[in-house]
C-alpha cells in the first residue's frame, strides 16, 4: 500500500502521524522549512487523543518522484486544492484514490475537474489540531472523526480499512454530503463568528447578541443546504448550537480567526463567501452572514 500525504499542516500532520504508525510506504509532500524539518527531526505528534509519536517518512517537494500511489490525501486549504491536486497528478492512476480533506463544499468540482484519472472519496473531518513553530503537530481533545463517503462502496472501503485505526475513528457516511454541510453549516457559524469579534468562541458568545448571532449564522447556512437540496436533518441547528454553548472548552478559537489575526491568506471565501454566491442561487437570504463577510473582507 503506497500512500501519500499533501499538505503536511495541523490536519494532514495529524492524519499522516496516525498513518505513519501503521504503515511503512508514505510520503509526505512538504516544501521548504518545514521539508527540512520532517527530514531532520522527523514528524513529531503530541496528542491528546494519540499519544506521543515521532515518526520519519519519505519526504520531498517533488510529488512526481514518489511513482503512482495508492491513496492519496489532500489536505490543504481550499485556495491552495489546484496547485496541491496538480503537483500530484502523475502520481494519480486509474486506481488511485483520492481522498480530499478540505472544508466547504466546493471542492469535489474542483478536484474532479483536474483529475483525468483516478477515484474521489470525499471526506468531513472533526479535529482540533494545528502545528508548532518548530512544525510538531499538536492535537487537543479526547476525539478524532473522520467521516468518508462516494458512490463507490470499494473505494470507500479501502480508504476506511486505512485509517480506522487508533488515534482516529472513522466513520462509513450513509450521505457524505449530509456529513460535508453539517461541518460546513457549524463553520459558517463557528469560524465567522470567533473571526467577527476576534475572540474565543467563548468571548464571541458572551457578546451583547453572541449568541443570537451564532443560531442565525448556523441557521441561514441550514436553510441554504435545504435549498439546494442536501437532506439535512431537521434537528441540525438545534443540535449544533446546544452542543457549542454548552461545550466545556470555551477557550477555543477557530482557523479562520487564527489566520486573519495573523494576517495569512484565510478560508472566509470558502465559508461565508460560498455560502452568499449559493444564497443568491437559491433566493435564499442570508443578511447575518452577509454582514459578517463584509466586515471581515475588509480586514483581509
Amino acid at each position: 500500500m503506497k500512500i501519500m500525504v499533501t499538505g503536511i499542516g495541523g490536519v494532514g500532520g495529524y492524519l499522516a502521524s496516525v498513518l505513519c504508525a501503521n504503515y511503512h510506504d508514505v510520503t509526505l509532500i512538504a516544501r521548504r522549512k518545514r521539508k527540512e524539518s520532517l527530514i531532520t527531526n522527523g514528524l513529531v505528534t503530541h496528542s491528546d487523543f494519540f499519544g506521543e509519536h515521532t515518526a520519519h517518512p519519505t519526504v520531498t517537494d517533488d510529488p512526481a518522484s514518489a511513482g503512482l500511489q495508492d491513496i492519496i490525501f489532500v489536505c490543504v486549504k481550499n485556495y491552495s486544492l489546484e496547485a496541491a491536486l496538480t503537483a500530484a497528478l502523475p502520481c494519480i492512476g486509474e486506481e488511485t484514490i483520492v481522498v480530499p480533506v478540505l472544508n466547504g463544499f466546493t471542492y469535489h468540482d474542483e478536484a474532479a475537474r483536474l483529475m483525468k484519472k483516478g477515484k474521489i472519496v470525499d471526506s468531513a473531518i472533526y479535529i482540533t489540531s494545528s502545528y508548532e513553530e518548530d512544525y510538531s503537530i499538536r492535537q487537543e481533545g479526547k476525539f478524532a472523526r473522520i467521516y468518508i463517503g462516494s458512490d463507490d462502496k470499494d473505494a470507500v472501503q479501502k480508504v476506511y480499512d486505512v485509517l480506522n485505526h487508533p488515534g482516529l475513528t472513522c466513520c462509513k457516511a450513509e450521505n457524505i454530503q449530509v456529513e460535508i454541510w453539517r461541518k460546513f453549516i457549524l463553520n459558517c457559524a463557528y469560524n465567522v463568528l470567533t473571526a467577527y469579534y476576534m475572540t474565543s468562541i467563548g468571548g464571541a458568545l458572551s457578546q451583547p447578541h453572541g449568541k443570537e448571532e451564532f443560531k442565525a449564522l448556523l441557521q441561514e447556512a441550514y436553510n441554504v443546504g435545504k435549498a439546494a437540496g442536501v437532506p439535512l436533518p431537521d434537528d441540525v441547528v438545534e443540535d449544533q448550537y446546544q452542543r457549542i454553548v454548552k461545550s466545556d472548552d470555551m477557550d477555543a478559537t477557530s482557523s479562520l480567526k487564527r489566520d486573519l489575526a495573523a494576517g495569512h491568506q484565510s478560508e472566509l471565501d470558502s465559508f461565508s463567501g460560498a455560502l452568499i454566491r449559493l444564497a443568491k442561487q437559491c433566493g435564499v437570504p442570508v443578511p447575518v452572514s452577509e454582514k459578517c463577510y463584509a466586515a471581515l473582507k475588509q480586514r483581509t
